[in-house]
């Protein structure tokens, strides 16, 4: 049987660069079941075979020429993408249609709830439980044409590593003019059990009936669907191979080599009535980079045919230090802190005055350190990565480097800084009372705090460093996917993405690709064990969120995603409590939970669109509450409300 005329008129621009079959005019690299983009619909298994060796007993193999190309003519070669064993735990699925698609048909993210229901537009089956997942679905807005405009299906919380699922977009799902949505020639191939001679098509043809079968089960009979596919995610073991892989050969570097240090500048801040002293220097970090770790072209995680980080030495890595007055009056040694600094920042955001403000609240030594991948001296690379995907290895595996760095940081500060450069020195005696040669530091009470990019990079640094006791992370989330488009900071990126990828549908499928690669260090690859902490090698921890209400850089939805797939409280009273979370009264002792604060700002957009300024993302680091919540919660591991009720911030003030 022939593939239905209007789908084949629709897939008529692909007749001539691929498949002999006049009937079935979609060429054989690409992907069968989608019309006029060559990856959709996206993620699919029509791009993974079977590998008895991974732990999922699938891989990707995603053929050249399959994903996308460059203005200037460069494919993307797929080979770091086929190193995995399935697609992302946290990015979307998409596809497009000719025509585009009337958005009122979907599932938006105020409801969650309905596409568990059995009128749901858009379906996700875990195949692996047969169990619906919630999610929504939204168009992408940022598109100038109905032809180019993604679908984005968005799961509520982190898929189940090496778990399969299934993904439909029913028939109830109309297009822009109000009609059905066109059937691809691959779709109805399989309905119709015809054969073609695509060998993609054929490769997949068991699994996608098995996904049929499965949407069936669930309530979505085929005869109702406009599409669907299956795909198989990442194994657990896979995303974190890497990452753990370098913690461990860190770790075992630094205790062959302790750890070392140089000060290049020591001085107060202001009069250091409340920072006695900040210091600016480099400390040895186990290298895995290539050139010597230079900040140059080319730059990449060195890996060895496994695919594991191979280690070259020690190289200097920069940290900015500040000790609070309070540290040299306290009559026992206090605790220390590692600061995560903001978007492509630095160590010196240390001694900014927010974290000064809380470093003195709390009484703790705090010091930070460059996320290598993503700091400011690798904005050149960021750049040269958007306009071509091959450069991509300079920004996300170079990250794994990063992670090694802040936890190279966490042993120095926990040795030789705390013996030796965080004491009394003879020039504080006099001013301070405290005894020459003193340890200002307890190295058994270990914190971190980071804001921003040190939220979304800082949850996986306190999910792998063996001794952080407890962490609070601020105005980020999880699953950068979810974070870009709707962000302040977006439109700048994007602007060189898009110079280099023109076609809207391209953007979203780079976003994507973005995503998998994102995985091992961002929030998204480890937010479902941070607090176990087992799977991991490392000791359960606690997590406390803070979130602003109307956060334009960093939409509430990432750190809604994130507290979701975490399972943890929202303490109450509350401004209000997300989908799928549990409200908790404080104060809630020995655990972890999510804190909303609302600023009195405006709705933001319900779109993939950025926000307006709402000065929402500043919201949390400025208050007096939450400064005395973080002193409180890293002393006693409890988290107690300090606001007046729920955290309504009149004037922008939530005392």
């Amino acid at each position: 049987m022939r593939a239905p005329a209007v789908a084949l008129a629709l897939a008529s621009t692909l007749l001539a660069c691929g498949s002999d079959d006049p009937s079935f005019p979609i060429e054989l690299h690409c992907n069968p079941l989608g019309i006029d983009s060559c990856m959709a619909p996206w993620p699919s298994s029509v791009f993974e075979v079977a590998d008895g060796s991974t732990p999922t007993g699938r891989k990707l193999a995603i053929p050249d020429g399959a994903l996308l190309t460059n203005a200037n003519a460069a494919p993307v070669d797929p080979a770091a993408w086929n190193r995995a064993d399935g697609y992302s735990a946290a990015a979307p699925m998409v596809t497009i249609f000719p025509g585009g698609i009337d958005g009122s048909t979907l599932v938006n993210q105020t409801r969650f709830a309905d596409s568990l229901g059995a009128s749901a537009t858009t379906v996700i089956v875990d195949m692996t439980t047969g169990e619906r997942v919630a999610h929504f679905a939204e168009l992408d807005m940022t598109a100038t044409a109905p032809d180019r405009q993604a679908i984005i299906i968005r799961p509520a919380a982190r898929l189940s590593g090496g778990h399969r699922y299934a993904v439909a977009i029913t028939k109830a799902v109309k297009s822009k003019g109000g009609g059905d949505l066109p059937v691809s020639p691959g779709f109805q191939a399989i309905l119709d059990g015809t054969t073609t001679s695509h060998p993609l098509l054929e490769a997949a043809r068991p699994r996608l009936i098995e996904a049929l079968d499965a949407l069936d089960a669930a309530g979505f009979p085929r005869t109702e669907l406009a599409l669907a596919w299956d795909f198989t995610v990442a194994s657990d073991e896979f995303v974190r191979r890497a990452p753990r892989s370098a913690r461990d050969q860190a770790l075992t570097a630094l205790d062959a080599t302790p750890s070392t240090y140089r000060t290049e500048s020591d001085e107060p801040i202001g009069d250091g009535t409340q920072i006695r002293r900040r210091i600016d220097g480099y400390f040895k970090a186990p290298l895995f980079l290539t050139q010597e770790g230079a900040y140059a072209p080319g730059t990449v995680l060195d890996l060895d045919a496994a695919g594991l980080p191979v280690l070259h030495g020690v190289y200097d890595a920069p940290f900015t230090a500040i000790i609070p007055d309070c540290a040299y009056r306290s009559p026992t040694p206090v605790g220390m802190m590692i600061y995560g600094h903001g978007l492509n920042g630095s160590a010196d955001q240390v001694a900014s005055g927010a974290v000064r403000d809380t470093a003195a609240e709390a009484c703790v030594i705090t010091v930070g350190t460059d996320m290598r991948g993503m700091s400011s001296r690798d904005v050149g690379n960021i750049a040269r990565a958007l306009t071509d995907l091959n450069r991509s290895s300079e920004i996300f595996d170079v990250l794994v480097q990063g992670l090694a760095n802040h936890v190279s940081l966490a042993r120095a500060m926990e040795t030789v800084m705390a013996t030796s450069l965080f004491v009394c020195r003879a020039e504080d005696v006099a001013a301070t009372g405290c005894t020459q040669g003193a340890q200002l530091a307890d190295p058994t009470k270990l914190y971190y705090y980071g804001l921003s990019q040190g939220h979304i990079f800082g949850t996986t640094f306190v999910a792998y460093t063996p001794n952080i006791r407890r962490g609070v992370v601020g105005v980020g989330g999880g699953n950068y996917s979810i974070m870009l488009e709707r962000s302040t900071n977006w439109p700048t990126y994007r602007q060189i993405l898009h110079g280099a990828y023109p076609d809207d549908f391209d953007v979203v499928l780079a976003i994507n690709l973005f995503q998998q690669r994102w995985d091992q260090t961002e929030t998204s690859g480890v937010s479902d064990v941070v607090l176990d902490g087992t799977p991991l090698g490392v000791a359960p921890r606690q997590l406390l969120l803070h979130m602003a209400v109307g956060d334009d850089q960093v939409p509430n939805l990432a750190t809604e995603w994130q507290a979701r797939t975490m399972n943890i409280p929202v303490l109450e009273p509350s401004p209000y409590v997300p989908f799928g979370m549990t409200g908790m009264a404080g104060p809630i002792t020995n655990g972890s939970a999510l804190v909303i604060m609302d600023g009195g700002a405006p709705p933001v957009p319900l779109t993939n669109e950025p926000s307006p300024d709402t000065g929402m993302h500043g919201l949390t680091r400025s208050q007096p509450a939450s400064r005395r919540q973080i002193d409180h919660f890293f002393r006693t591991g409890e988290v107690r409300n300090e606001c007046d009720g729920a955290c309504f911030c009149a004037d922008g003030k939530c005392n």
